[in-house]
């Protein structure tokens, strides 16, 4: 249980706002600044500043905010684990980003299952945000996700580093060739809806290889959905840039080939995330040991 003044503290944080934090706490704004300015007494620094109107933690406050984050995250997670109704009942609660999910996600967790039966699993597939404020409210102990983050408030071990390629159907005239960009313009391209977490990593990629999706002939668009991608795909509708664990599966059994663009690159890592400062670190050791040996044999094997 986090003390009532830390919390006030840590909704601040999130809010940016003594207003917004006296509405959400259901106290006076009066209020919210009297913890403030009690904590800034305790610990006898300046926790905040205002510049241009926009509200900043100092370098004190940042510290705070880690410690805090970290102690409310621990609290909700102990209090769960405290009303189990069984000691030898474990509870695992990971996220993932949804190209983890549809890839090497399913896989991973069978594989844990089998070697740790005593386990209970919930899993839950959002975007990086969401799958944040779930980790710092102390509803999960990790989350997958395809890049790094700042290590400010969360830590981060590197699991596997996988590529982004071009796949295409077997029967695709330009299936297993080594080709020139500007020979794939003239396939249907099936990618991500604008905007998502999942086209604008691709957009990055496209820019770093020079590649215009607007000049392919044709686009189509999907709203979070790789196993409907696959599908067209298959079917010969179009082609796609796709990670590469993702298909790695259908590349084995030659459902589906890659197309090889001459001077393309796009690599990408898979990470673990963790609260930084954790209470249950220690016997987090196991989990993230688990995952980094499974995904780098993953990465291996595709």
């Amino acid at each position: 249980m986090l003390d009532f003044r830390l919390l006030t503290f840590l909704t601040l944080c999130h809010t940016n706002s003594f207003t917004k934090t006296a509405e959400k706490l259901h106290i006076t704004q009066p209020a919210v600044s009297h913890h403030i300015k009690y904590l800034e007494s305790y610990y006898q620094t300046k926790l905040y500043t205002y510049q241009n109107r926009k509200f900043h933690l100092t370098p004190a406050g940042k510290t705070l905010y880690q410690y805090t984050n970290s102690v409310y995250s621990d609290s909700e997670r102990i209090k769960e684990q405290l009303a189990s109704s069984s000691d030898s009942i474990k509870v695992l609660r990971l996220g993932a980003e949804q190209s983890a999910g549809e890839s090497f996600l399913p896989y991973l967790i069978i594989d844990f299952m089998k070697n740790n039966p005593d386990y209970k699993i919930r899993i839950v597939t959002d975007n990086y945000d969401e799958l944040s404020r779930m980790l710092n409210g102390g509803d999960l102990d990790f989350f997958l996700m395809d890049g790094i983050v700042s290590k400010t408030e969360h830590d981060y071990y590197e699991l596997c580093s996988s590529s982004t390629i071009c796949v295409c159907s077997p029967e695709h005239p330009l299936a297993e060739k080594h080709v020139p960009i500007d020979d794939v313009y003239s396939s249907t391209l099936i990618l991500g809806v604008d905007k998502t977490p999942s086209r604008k990593r691709l957009e990055s990629i496209f820019r770093d290889n020079n590649i215009v999706t607007m000049r392919f002939d044709s686009r189509i668009e999907v709203s979070n959905g790789l196993t409907i991608v696959k599908q067209f795909i298959m079917q010969n509708i179009g082609i796609a840039f796709l990670y590469k664990s993702a298909v790695a599966r259908e590349l084995k059994e030659g459902k589906l080939q890659q197309i090889y663009i001459d001077d393309y690159y796009a690599f990408h890592s898979y990470n673990l995330i963790s609260m930084r400062n954790s209470y249950f670190h220690a016997s987090q050791t196991d989990f993230i040991k688990f995952c980094q040996e499974f995904l780098q044999q993953w990465a291996a094997d595709i």
